[in-house]
């Protein structure tokens, strides 16, 4: 379990609304759902004592959440899980806003902040249904700006998809497609050449062969 200065802050409003849940007697009735600001896709369950949310749209039908009537011990449950998934799915949003990134890395990040494993897995599951994860794209679209960068052969460009958690066996896919048209020795030639020009002039003859061979 994460410290608790690692966990983020959807995690500890989730586990603040897991003790506010856990409190409630077990005839407390539901007295609304109300959709969340102006998202008709996430609710809000309120009882006499408090709110719990926000609730997606997909998980709402299945607590089988009637006006007046308490919840059963099953129905708790299944709200557990609906909160857990939908905060991990908040975080995972706020990743995505800054890249674009892959499933394994997304759930390492979860896992850091606190997330349980299924809670998040079943959260990017969603995301990846509707296309904002998607590895193939992902791992295409780096191994391309490596490519054209220049700055890392095949296997370093694989070794860093594989680094930001692309499978290896598409990181390998994308990386031979990225490459297939790069020259690699006009590529090498024209780094040796650089690195040579950097060189010191004052260094004798075997230093500087010394140094190109290494670099």
């Amino acid at each position: 379990m994460p410290s608790k200065s690692s966990q983020s802050a959807t995690v500890r409003r989730l586990l603040q609304q897991r003790e506010r849940l856990e409190e409630l007697p077990p005839d407390e009735p539901v007295r609304g759902v109300r959709p969340m600001g102006n998202d008709q896709t996430r609710f809000a369950i309120k009882t006499a004592r408090s709110s719990f949310g926000p609730v997606h749209a997909k998980d709402l039908a299945a607590l089988g959440a009637e006006i007046g009537q308490p919840l059963d011990e099953a129905a708790w449950e299944r709200l557990l899980d609906a909160l857990a998934r939908e905060a991990a799915r908040g975080d995972a949003l706020r990743l995505l806003r800054t890249r674009a990134r892959a499933k394994r890395d997304l759930l390492f990040r979860l896992a850091r902040k606190g997330h349980a494993k299924a809670a998040a897995a079943e959260a990017l599951e969603r995301l990846a249904a509707v296309g904002l994860i998607d590895d193939e794209a992902f791992a295409e679209t780096r191994a391309g700006s490596l490519a054209r960068a220049g700055g890392a052969g095949p296997r370093l460009a694989e070794n860093k998809l594989r680094a930001q958690g692309v499978d290896g066996t598409l990181a390998g896919k994308a990386v031979r497609e990225a490459f297939a048209e790069v020259d690699l020795l006009d590529r090498a030639t024209a780094a040796a050449h650089k690195r040579a020009r950097a060189l010191s002039p004052t260094l004798d003859a075997e230093t500087r062969r010394r140094r190109l061979y290494g670099f």
